[in-house]
């Protein structure tokens, strides 16, 4: 009697999991990024990479080394303004500090094997689907900064989606995808020069994080090529002796508080291929390439508000 008892039990507890189960696959939802004036985001970020890059100096034999580089960066997020539709502008800076390990190097100085990023930063349009209707750049930003690994540099120009993120125009399911292929123009001075990504988004789940419930969203994206970005930050007699192009693919899981509108973690893997060429005022050329790869992973810390 008491095991038909027991196993009835483990019966009806199976019957409601199944359901729940069930309904929870079934249940749509609203996805979108919700701004608040004066508010500010802080994210940590954990970084991580390999490459190999190849150099051709001028006259001189081309030359390989490969580095590994690790690093924890500061993201903040201040929502300046958000108007009647929802689109806010916000200005992002990122700052932090970097790790090498070369091997390979040619002859001469070594580079420090530690690096502070000084603040940089970016400013946007987005939408509350994640769509940056505007990038802007100050080149005086950019100038008389020490190069910094090109992974890095990507996560400070973050592509042409809120946190590399477009949500879905029409609620959706667990198992539902959609399309995240975006273009961007970027603003440089009076200048502007557009980008653009390609890539998939599915729903896959709902879990909760720090008690926020948050729908996990898995992205697979090609890389915007920002390298046609790179002669406009550098001054005008340099622009036309100057390329360069950026090429690869992220593999992103995001977790998103659907109450509040904001991404509270998220890990990526990509990799990345870079070429650049320069051209010497007497006509000679200097080229470098580098392949590689890296990771990162990001954490909301702290919300708070402007005083």
């Amino acid at each position: 009697m008491a095991r038909r008892v027991w196993l009835g039990i483990v019966g009806a507890l199976a019957v409601v999991a199944f359901v729940f189960a069930g309904s929870a696959q079934e249940r749509e939802v609203t996805l979108r990024f919700k701004f608040s004036p004066k508010q500010i985001r802080i994210y940590e970020h954990q970084f991580s990479g390999e490459s190999t890059m190849t150099m051709q100096p001028p006259g001189q034999q081309e030359v390989s080394f490969t580095s590994k580089v690790q690093g924890k960066l500061t993201q903040r997020e201040r929502i300046d303004e958000v108007d009647k539709e929802g689109k806010a502008a916000v200005t992002m800076t990122v700052s932090g500090d970097l790790r090498f390990e070369m091997s390979g190097l040619p002859g001469g100085p070594e580079p420090p094997p530690e690096m502070n990023l000084e603040p940089l930063s970016l400013r946007f349009k987005i939408d509350p689907l994640g769509k940056v209707s505007e990038l802007t750049l100050d080149p005086s930003e950019f100038r008389d900064r020490p190069p910094v690994p090109a992974p890095a540099s990507l996560l400070q120009m973050h592509g042409t989606s809120w946190q590399g993120l477009a949500l879905p125009e029409k609620p959706v399911k667990v198992g539902d995808s959609w399309d995240v292929s975006l273009k961007v123009e970027v603003k440089v001075e009076d200048r502007k020069v557009e980008v653009e990504i390609k890539g998939k988004a599915k729903l896959v789940g709902f879990e909760k994080v720090d008690e926020r419930e948050c729908a996990v969203i898995e992205v697979n994206a090609n890389l915007p090529d920002t390298g046609k970005i790179i002669p406009h930050l550098v001054p005008p007699e340099m622009r036309e002796n100057i390329s360069a192009k950026f090429e690869g693919q992220t593999a992103s899981k995001f977790w998103l508080d659907v109450a509040n509108g904001l991404v509270v973690k998220a890990e990526t893997k990509g990799n990345i291929k870079i070429s650049m060429t320069f051209k010497t005022p007497t006509g000679e050329s200097f080229s470098m390439s580098s392949k590689g790869t890296f990771k990162t992973e990001q954490k909301l810390t702290k919300v708070e508000r402007e005083k």
